[in-house]
């Protein structure tokens, strides 16, 4: 999956957000479907208002759109027109129902995610979803600012092995894990692996925080929406090889937290050869 779905998730997993957002319904998946929308003669004049229309995109009367409701596995995509301004709801029991009317790559990514809610609830989900996006993809050049206020970008920290974190103040499991995080530093201590922690929180925020608790990666704010671009919920640790190339990815902290040095340790392991 390449991120093709615009589905709102949440993450059942042993990780935290700083904002909950809505979970997948099976009355409400919001999904980008075909251009081609069949329309009726009724259709073309109703504008912000609701509307409702079987597996093949066909406008619903109301009774037909109540007998519809009545089944047991009904589910339903939503999408907005613009040039209207209605909201959509295209009603279908199977996803193979929608075939020829919803593309045929979209469908096979529900089907993907279905079978991922079923496995491994949301947070397999949001995981496959990050991992698609980033794994052996090159980091962009982005730019960042590190705590003495100076700035640098992934650019600066190619030539080694870069394992970065992503955390934020009042993550919890974020802060839980840091004890093993910097067991991790000590370890690879004069192996030429970098270690960078990265948070949305003000570099005065992060400063103040490190008066509290120890922390021995190298720490830097990112922008809110940049730090969201790589993954949406925190922790999440990516591991970098010298050229700049994502190769793993560990999305949420283990409900046993010192399960997290070894995960990391094998991974970083694997990308030193």
């Amino acid at each position: 999956m390449k991120f093709l779905l615009t589905l709102i998730i949440v993450l059942n997993i042993f990780s935290c957000q700083e904002k909950a957002v809505p979970a997948i319904e099976k009355q409400a998946q919001e999904e980008i479907v075909s251009e081609q929308t069949p329309t009726t003669p009724e259709a073309l004049p109703v504008s912000n208002g609701i509307i409702f229309r079987d597996a093949q995109g066909n406008l619903l009367s109301e009774s037909e759109k109540d007998s519809l409701v009545e089944k047991i596995n009904l589910q339903a995509l939503r999408r907005f027109d613009d040039e209207l301004n209605n909201t959509e709801y295209i009603l279908f029991e199977n996803y193979e129902d929608l075939r020829g009317f919803v593309a045929d790559n979209v469908i096979d990514n529900l089907i993907e995610e279905s079978a991922l809610m079923k496995t491994g609830g949301r947070g397999a989900v949001i995981s496959q979803r990050v991992v698609d996006q980033w794994k052996d993809q090159k980091l962009p050049e982005g730019i960042f600012t590190m705590l003495d206020g100076s700035t640098k970008s992934f650019k600066d920290f190619e030539g080694q092995l870069l394992v970065l974190n992503f955390w934020y103040i009042n993550c919890g499991p974020c802060i839980a894990e840091m004890p093993y995080l910097n067991n991790l530093v000590g370890t690879y201590k004069d192996q030429g692996v970098q270690f960078l922690a990265l948070s949305f929180d003000s570099i005065p925020d992060i400063t103040n925080f490190l008066t509290r608790t120890d922390f021995t990666y190298m720490q830097a704010g990112i922008d809110r929406a940049f730090m969201y671009d790589f993954t949406p919920v925190s922790p999440a640790h990516f591991i970098v090889d010298k050229d700049g190339i994502i190769r793993d990815i560990l999305i949420g902290a283990p409900r046993n937290t010192p399960e997290i040095y070894n995960r990391l340790v094998s991974v970083i392991e694997k990308n030193k050869k």
